[in-house]
């Protein structure tokens, strides 16, 4: 059953502060601090929507908190069953997740050169050498000791991380460039790379409910932003979005303390990421399936405005000739490094990256 909610009461809930996203919170309990954001979703949804479907999505919410409560309890087995549970039908339902093609979204025509969405990665260096392209690829597997965890990898296990402003990725690790030295690449999904039939998708969780009362539409892009569909008119998306409402909400809670080697906040997320890595290994017929997940930024809640962040994880088994994932290094082409510093500021350095049209396969 298609759930359908008027606009008006769509408007109403969101109103609600408290469900805006990201979200800051104390740093105690998430588990509890999960159950009472679901409890006041639940009250407010269940006047406005078939009971039924208020009972789908409560049933959606303790499988969240379930894993949750494995994982903290020390039984990630447990946690990622209660994932397994969840995503399949979250994705195959008709108010579900649902994959997105990236190719539609990062199509390029050779004819004009023209991205209209431009990926952007950065990374810190020790020293003012000339580093190839494949210094900013993600974090080769003979050095994966050094990969901390992030929102959507565990420690050790490397992804590559992109940005739809090159101000974004530097605020997601942190980044002053005219401190000491670092460098930024674009990248380019390989339009071929559909021809293959290997095709990119990304699981969208990058909606937040303040986009919709904003009403951002498909031709604008603020700071690299847009929401790719227009929910307040549709109906159907506007009741679907309520069953996404959970997963999202638990992905996007700001870190408390990014000095913690354990971050609770990341529990979901990786979680997420492992159902993706395996729905990649089982799909028969496209061994070199590359799904990623598109994101806003859950670094500060200034950050959240800035872009959208990708995340696609590493797969494939590692070559001894080069230590990149396969699937990875034949999907994305990129400019060589610009170092940020040389330019007056990092819009100035963006700008440069995408007249930048020397890219290639590391």
């Amino acid at each position: 059953m298609i759930l359908d909610i008027s606009e008006p009461e769509f408007r109403r809930i969101f109103r609600d502060e408290s469900f805006h996203l990201p979200i800051r919170w104390g740093g105690s309990n998430f588990s509890q601090t999960l159950d009472e954001l679901y409890t006041h979703y639940i009250n407010e949804i269940q006047f406005v929507i078939p009971k039924s479907s208020v009972r789908e999505i409560q049933r959606d919410c303790d499988l969240i908190i379930r894993a949750v409560n494995h994982h903290l309890n020390g039984f990630p087995n447990k946690a990622y069953n209660s994932m397994e549970t969840l995503m399949p039908r979250m994705i195959l339902s008709p108010v579900g997740l649902h994959f997105q093609n990236a190719i539609d979204e990062f199509r390029y025509e050779e004819s004009n050169r023209h991205h209209p969405v431009h990926l952007f990665r950065a990374a810190g260096v020790p020293d003012n050498q000339p580093y190839s392209r494949e210094r900013i690829f993600h974090t080769p597997y003979n050095m994966r000791s050094r990969v901390s965890t992030n929102r959507y990898s565990i420690a050790g296990f490397p992804s590559l991380y992109l940005g739809t402003s090159l101000e974004l990725c530097c605020e997601e690790i942190h980044l002053t460039p005219h401190k000491g030295y670092s460098i930024a690449a674009r990248f380019e999904p390989d339009v071929y790379y559909k021809y293959e039939n290997k095709p990119i998708s990304f699981i969208d969780l990058a909606v937040k409910p303040q986009d919709f009362l904003n009403s951002i539409l498909d031709n604008e892009r603020p700071n690299g932003r847009s929401v790719n569909r227009n929910i307040l008119v549709d109906s159907e998306a506007r009741g679907a979005y309520l069953h996404w409402y959970p997963v999202i909400a638990a992905c996007s809670y700001i870190r408390v303390n990014k000095e913690d080697p354990f971050a609770a906040e990341y529990i979901i997320p990786q979680l997420l990421m492992q159902w993706v890595r395996s729905e990649m290994q089982a799909m028969k017929g496209r061994q070199n399936q590359l799904i990623g997940i598109r994101y806003f930024s859950c670094a500060s809640v200034r950050a959240s405005n800035m872009g959208f962040n990708y995340v696609f994880p590493t797969s494939g088994e590692q070559r001894k000739d080069k230590p990149y994932c396969p699937v990875l290094t034949h999907a994305f082409r990129l400019t060589r490094p610009h170092y940020i510093h040389e330019y007056s500021d990092i819009k100035q350095c963006e700008d440069a990256l995408i007249k930048d049209h020397d890219v290639d396969f590391i």
